[in-house]
């Protein structure tokens, strides 16, 4: 067999992951049926992978001599009686889904740091059909459909295929219901490019999401990673409350390519998952997250808290976002630390506790920017919302006030946050200067007379084309209109009158 000579684009990849995926639409749970095949993915990458080391004709070349990119699913352990190969060639015997079960259970026992409890947890058995005969079938079709070249990754060698996680990512939004209160990309792309962008993630710093929910954010952050800085040894760490979402973010984590991660169930309100080996919580580079806009917490816990995480207050029971910042507060990096947390506009103003946590975080000069984001920008939320940068370490002590809505035009639907839009925003905050209506560059003077408010319209006033006209304005104008149109009509008649008059003159 001859190498491929190209490798097919996200288009093939997506369509042929379909066709695979078109007998189990008559699956008891469509989600289910869905991770059944990523979890045979996830087999296949790595069975081609092990195939194409043991080629003794090297057919796809020379093992490899050196690390790979973005090797993910590859470097997954399988066990010879695991192999894809083996279930394809027996799927015209009965027992499929017995031997899929087996092959996924030696594939995690080979791999139980990267795979425990996950198939486990997106009860992948719920995905085929209930009847044993027409099981075998369906299963048998489903292993036939996965061996076309698009799906063949004996050729990947540690490359990192961008058209996988694509056609993955394409899969898992189509299974979701249409108006699925948790969609697969939680934080649209371009905000999560900008969230990328503004944290800047480098080569061998720790990125953290400690509500990753699919790992949407963590994805971002290490593409540009990747692909600004040439990044290979960034680590993705995260916690994940619900255990189907985490379960789904470690398996999606591996088939986008990262290799080095690690994502661990619960909140980090709750569990002290992200410790070191001395029960110390770990310090991280980046922290870049998008919590339920809905977020409790017990002020109980905070008061018993080790840690001492929660030294500039502690918010109410019903609000835990600013408990939560202060977790990710005390896991920064005290040197290169940075955050990005997006926001309930409650956050900014509320009274009460919220206002003396604000107040105590400028006075420490770790705000570093406030930016407001479009209205329903999140599939299925109302919220208003705003994203919160946070520094460890800052060159002055101005806070960056920024209107994202302002540069978004409105839709039918009202205003999103497009890619032009979040560059924009990318470009005004490492310019950090007042742009009028925009964007407002707030002295501690300025933040000083607000008090601990940090509600954007206090600081960016709308421009002259944004004010909102008053009753007696429209009046007004209105008048002046019908007194030009009432000058315009007897300047016309004027004129009128003098051509009537000029062929009398001529007779």
């Amino acid at each position: 067999m001859k190498m491929m000579a190209g490798l097919p684009g996200a288009h093939a990849t997506h369509a042929a992951l379909s066709a695979a995926r078109e007998p189990l639409n008559d699956a008891a749970d469509t989600n289910a049926a869905t991770y059944l095949l990523l979890a045979l993915l996830l087999l296949k990458i790595a069975s081609d992978t092990d195939a194409a080391a043991q080629d003794p004709d090297q057919t796809y070349g020379a093992p490899l001599h050196w690390p790979p990119t973005a090797p993910g699913a590859q470097l997954l352990v399988v066990p010879p009686e695991a192999r894809f190969e083996l279930l394809f060639r027996q799927r015209f015997a009965p027992g499929n889904d017995r031997r899929i079960t087996t092959a996924l259970q030696q594939l995690t026992q080979a791999n139980r740091a990267t795979l425990a409890e996950v198939f486990d947890v997106l009860r992948l058995h719920d995905g085929w059909p209930r009847d044993a005969e027409h099981r075998d079938v369906t299963l048998s079709r489903v292993l036939g459909r996965m061996t076309v070249p698009a799906l063949d990754f004996r050729p990947l060698r540690g490359t990192y295929r961008a058209d996988i996680g694509q056609a993955v990512d394409r899969l898992l939004e189509r299974s979701q219901p249409r108006r699925s209160p948790a969609p697969v990309a939680h934080v649209p792309d371009p905000l999560g490019w900008l969230m990328a962008g503004l944290m800047d993630p480098r080569e061998d710093e720790t990125i953290c999401d400690v509500a990753c929910h699919h790992g949407s954010l963590l994805l971002a952050a290490s593409r540009w990673a990747r692909t600004t800085h040439g990044a290979r040894r960034h680590q993705l760490l995260g916690q994940e409350e619900h255990d189907t979402a985490w379960a789904c973010a470690r398996l999606r984590l591996l088939l986008h390519g990262e290799d080095n991660h690690a994502v661990h169930a619960g909140t980090p309100l709750l569990h002290d998952a992200l410790v070191d080996a001395t029960g110390q919580l770990r310090r991280f580079h980046v922290q870049l997250t998008r919590p339920p806009f809905a977020l409790a917490w017990s002020p109980e816990r905070g008061i018993r808290d080790t840690h001492q995480r929660f030294v500039h207050g502690m918010p109410t029971r019903q609000w835990g976002h600013l408990a939560l910042l202060q977790h990710m507060l005390r896991t920064m990096d005290r040197h290169t630390g940075r955050i990005a947390m997006v926001a309930p506009h409650g956050v900014l103003f509320r009274d009460g506790e919220e206002a003396l946590i604000r107040r105590s975080l400028l006075d420490a000069n770790l705000i570093d920017a406030v930016i407001g984001l479009p209205d329903r920008l999140f599939a299925g939320s109302p919220v208003a919302t705003a994203l919160l940068v946070l520094r460890a370490m800052r060159n002055d002590e101005n806070v960056l006030f920024v209107d994202a809505r302002q540069l978004q035009p409105a839709t039918k639907r009202g205003p999103r946050l497009d890619q032009a839009a979040a560059e924009q925003v990318l470009a005004l905050c490492r310019r950090r200067e007042d742009v009028a209506g925009v964007a407002c560059l707030a002295t501690p003077q300025m933040l000083a007379l607000q008090g601990s408010n940090l509600s954007i319209a206090r600081y960016v006033q709308p421009g002259e084309h944004d004010q909102v006209p008053t009753l007696e304005a429209l009046r007004g104008q209105r008048a002046r209109l019908r007194s030009r149109l009432g000058a315009l009509e007897q300047a016309l008649d004027g004129d009128l009158a003098e051509l009537e008059e000029r062929p009398a003159k001529a007779g």
